[in-house]
């Protein structure tokens, strides 16, 4: 009987039981905070200094690391922020010089992992193809923001990052905005959306090892990326800053650093994320 017991009670509890997992993540521009009222300065090429007037960025694929390298997903919350596997992060909040921007704010991913011990995260910034090219007017929360769309050929902007020197001059560029999107995708038209994969996704894999959600943050900071480049011009014809399409001289030194390579510029370690 006592065997019986026990067997029993062992067959009734879950061989993995799943745990919650929060990952934390702070925007900052240059090692400081970023905030819609403030200035950065020391920027780009030629030390610019800028206000910044958005930070938001869609993650998708969350896993954690094993110590043999093996990942196990998590499974991300239903919330506002975060549906079907994709997260969108916002720091900014409205006010000030974000005034195109929304008010809450949402600064970590929320889930739940099978247990187990974890060294690391993974991640990749992006919206998923399937996800990509939908209809944002009747999308679902996060996937229901125009202002973090092109269109539906190009989808999603992965990533806004926009930046306005404050000296500019009164015929210069409205700002250096940095706008991660796919790139190069085939459709009859701009509303159309593309059947196939973009010939240039995008999609930034992070790995990030020897992290800790419990006593670490995931922080983005453009600086690095943009550390090449002078904010206060923009290549003639072009959207200013970089928004990854083809033929941009100022992405040329830009999308290497985020782990993508351009025209003939080849991919780099990517320097827009990292732990702390």
């Amino acid at each position: 009987m006592k065997k019986f017991a026990v067997l029993a009670a062992l067959a009734a509890t879950p061989a993995f039981a799943d745990q919650p997992v929060t990952i934390n993540f702070a925007a900052e521009i240059g090692g400081q905070p970023f905030a819609c009222d403030a200035t950065y300065a020391g920027l780009g090429s030629t030390g610019a200094e800028v206000k910044g007037t958005d930070f938001r960025l869609y993650v998708s694929d969350v896993a954690m690391v094993a110590a043999d390298g093996s990942r196990a997903p998590v499974t991300l919350d239903e919330s506002d922020w975060q549906h079907a596997g994709v997260a969108l992060l916002d720091f900014e909040d409205g006010r000030a010089a974000c005034a195109n921007g929304t008010a809450p704010m949402n600064t970590a991913l929320r889930g739940t992992i099978a247990a187990g011990d974890y060294t690391g995260v993974a991640f990749k910034v992006g919206v998923p193809f399937a996800m990509n090219h939908g209809d944002p007017t009747t999308a679902p929360s996060p996937l229901n923001l125009t202002s973090m769309f092109w269109n539906w050929r190009g989808g999603y902007k992965f990533v806004r990052i926009d930046m306005v020197p404050t000296d500019r001059s009164e015929d210069g560029p409205k700002g250096w905005f940095l706008h991660l999107g796919s790139t190069m995708c085939a459709s009859e038209g701009k509303t159309d959306a593309p059947k196939a994969p973009c010939k240039s996704p995008n999609l930034m894999e992070i790995t990030l090892d020897g992290f800790d959600p419990v006593t670490q943050t995931v922080v983005i900071d453009p600086a690095d990326v943009v550390a090449s480049a002078d904010l206060r011009i923009n290549a003639p014809d072009t959207s200013p800053g970089c928004m990854s399409f083809p033929g941009d001289a100022d992405c040329m030194t830009v999308m290497a650093k985020l782990g993508l390579g351009y025209g003939d510029v080849p991919a780099a370690d990517q320097a827009l994320i990292r732990a702390r």
